[in-house]
């Protein structure tokens, strides 16, 4: 595969068969390559696997990376072949986020009037300023030259709201947090929805893997952030349920509302 990001490739896209981008082909001078969308489906994921393979088989035929393009750009769901001006710009391609990316996440949350958004509601509105100082455990001296690894101290409530996230479909194999983990930075402004699912998903599904990145969001404040913006989203859906249909129950608003109201 080319090492190179600078020169011009041509390359074929992949699609689903109901459109959705899975991934790009790319062959430049002297080299092919396959590129993943980071912000794809999993079912996409698991279909660029597939891609992978015909591309790999193509190129052991000996086939020039031109030829190999070409060769998948005639299989099903492939695209014609297209220019760029280097892989640099291919990648840059495939981070884009389409609103179906969006839509796709928001599907996975779990209906207004479930009871789970109410124990989200409750878990937040009774976390604490202490529940939200981290910590520590071990640290001390075992043995001689033995030592317990430290590790971060979450309280009960601050779990009972970690869990309430995943509580309402939040926390979604539809996002492969892994190509895509947590911002380590504080959020500027309100979080989209689709988004607070993208962090909620880093957040406690990173925390499994690397204790710490639970603490990190709690200290920036992404934590919270993802809580309201889901919050607010939950409540918009409380509005247009009852306007469109009149009061149902456990899907009419509540003090939360008058938060969001007054924020307004």
């Amino acid at each position: 595969m080319s090492s190179g990001t600078r020169h011009p490739v041509h390359y074929t896209t992949a699609t689903t068969p109901d459109g959705e981008v899975i991934g790009y082909a790319w062959g430049d001078f002297d080299g092919v390559g396959w590129i993943d969308r980071p912000a794809s489906s999993l079912g996409a994921y698991q279909a660029g696997r597939e891609w992978y393979r015909k591309l790999d088989e193509a190129q052991g035929k000996g086939l020039a990376p031109h030829a190999v393009v070409a060769s998948l750009s005639r299989e099903p769901g492939a695209g014609p072949v297209t220019g760029a001006h280097s892989v640099g710009a291919l990648e840059e391609l495939s981070r884009t986020v389409t609103a179906a990316d969006d839509q796709r996440l928001l599907a996975q949350l779990h209906p207004c009037d479930s009871q789970a958004w109410q124990e989200l509601s409750d878990a937040f509105d009774l976390l604490t300023d202490e529940d939200r100082e981290v910590g520590s455990g071990g640290g001390q001296l075992l043995r001689e030259g033995v030592y317990h690894v430290s590790f971060p101290v979450y309280t009960k409530p601050l779990w009972r709201a970690v869990h309430a996230l995943s509580g309402v479909g939040a926390v979604t194999p539809e996002h492969r947090w892994v190509d895509n983990p947590m911002d380590p930075h504080a959020p500027v402004g309100a979080l989209h929805p689709a988004d607070a699912v993208r962090a909620a998903t880093a957040i406690v599904r990173g925390e499994r893997l690397c204790e710490g990145t639970l603490a990190t969001a709690l200290k920036i404040g992404l934590l919270d952030a993802v809580a309201l913006s889901l919050r607010t989203w939950n409540a918009s859906r409380r509005d247009e349920r009852a306007g469109a249909a009149g009061p149902h129950p456990g899907c009419t608003g509540g003090p939360f509302m008058l938060y969001v109201a007054e924020a307004k």
